[in-house]
């Protein structure tokens, strides 16, 4: 039983991630090439075919960011359905705006609603769906950020004094037998409004902060640390060394459906259930199955991955690779670069890349034609087109 005399606190509890979610040290179920080609991790027998393995889950990260742009329209829609208007127009304002107008004309309606959409926009981000590059030529840079969750917060009083002080002085007298009577009245009002206001904002933003720095260094070593080169003096790059990828970051605010996920995907489940480790045991007892508490979640997903390709394709390369080294392009990401400026105005539908890839292949790398629709496969991945 919990000792009721020490507060709840939080605790930081390790857990080994089911291999067949996501795997630490390969982004797409490949840990590099050999003379057969790709070598593939223990987990993920069949990565040497185009699929969605380890980290690398296309489909999934741009379902999930769409479901975050779907729900921000909708409560950006409800914000913005709430009109701040009175109900009846107002006959000062109404007065006012005809005397303008016998001075300058018409002056139409000019009631400003940008802060109250500006508000709507700022209270309806609740996911975050930020975008990540990282090259061995330029590094890491982030295509895009965003941040969440602004609190703001006013307070009024008012109040009102009024003073209100009456004097009467009445008197009387005779003289010579004759009675003389007077009645002096005197009234002093006063009033004193005073209204204070008082407000303070504070904001509050949840970020992703991510780092991204892994070696950038592709070129080949000898047993003894120097360095390789080709025979024409260029660099020698190690086959199989990533030099390009894309990936997505995702913070999911607190629900039910993460708690799912993390018991049914993501933790290891023998681990889970057969493990006598002290945080198994913490685990088993927080699986609330009934009632499923909600949780917050960090998770990033690969969208593209570029390999350095062989000099010469192994005997179980794809023919995609083959004819790419044919073609002197080292490099998915290679491909990528000579095709972009031809492609990259052309992202808004399938049927608009499809058109553009055709024409560049046929242009400037009709070699590639019969690879069109691997080459068009890859492109959708890496700049989010669907229909």
């Amino acid at each position: 039983m919990p000792n009721p005399d020490i507060p709840r606190d939080w605790n930081i509890v390790t857990f080994p991630i089911n291999p067949q979610y996501t795997k630490q040290g390969t982004l797409d179920g490949g840990v590099g090439f050999d003379e057969r080609g790709k070598i593939l991790d223990p987990a993920y027998p069949n990565a040497r075919q185009y699929g969605e393995y380890s980290y690398y889950k296309p489909r999934e990260a741009y379902t999930l960011k769409r479901a975050i742009q779907r729900r921000q329209q909708q409560q950006r829609s409800y914000y913005e359905s709430v009109s701040t208007a009175t109900g009846t127009p107002d006959p000062v304002q109404e007065r006012a705006a005809k005397i303008a107008e016998t001075f300058v004309g018409p002056i139409g309606d000019n009631r400003n609603e940008s802060a109250g959409k500006a508000a709507a926009d700022g209270a309806t981000v609740r996911d975050l769906a930020n975008t990540y590059v990282w090259t061995a030529d330029g590094g890491f840079f982030a295509e895009t950020t965003t941040t969440t969750d602004s609190v703001s917060e006013t307070t009024a009083g008012s109040y009102t004094v009024k003073d209100m002080a009456t004097v009467g002085v009445e008197f009387g007298f005779e003289v010579f037998g004759i009675g003389v009577g007077a009645q002096l009245d005197a009234s002093i009002g006063g009033s004193h409004s005073v209204t204070r206001t008082r407000s303070r904002d504070a904001s509050r933003s949840y970020a992703l902060d991510v780092t991204c720095n892994p070696s950038g260094d592709l070129q080949a070593y000898s047993a003894d640390g120097q360095a390789r080169f080709d025979p024409d003096g260029s660099p020698r790059r190690v086959p199989g060394k990533v030099d390009a990828y894309r990936f997505m970051s995702f913070y999911l605010h607190e629900s039910g459906d993460n708690f799912d996920d993390f018991f049914h995907k993501v933790v290891d489940p023998l681990w889970l259930a057969n493990s006598s480790a002290p945080n198994a045991a913490a685990l088993r007892q927080t699986q609330q199955s009934d009632r499923k508490p909600p949780c917050w979640r960090v998770l990033h997903r690969v969208t593209f991955v570029s390999r350095v390709l062989p000099p010469v394709p192994g005997a179980d390369a794809p023919p995609l690779e083959q004819e790419l080294i044919r073609a002197d392009i080292a490099s998915n990401y290679e491909l990528v670069r000579r095709l972009d400026p031809y492609v990259r105005q052309a992202t808004g539908s399938t049927t608009a890349l499809a058109e553009a890839v055709r024409a560049a292949l046929t242009a400037h790398l009709p070699q590639l034609l019969p690879h069109e629709a691997a080459i068009r496969r890859f492109l959708a991945d890496y700049y989010d087109v669907t229909e």
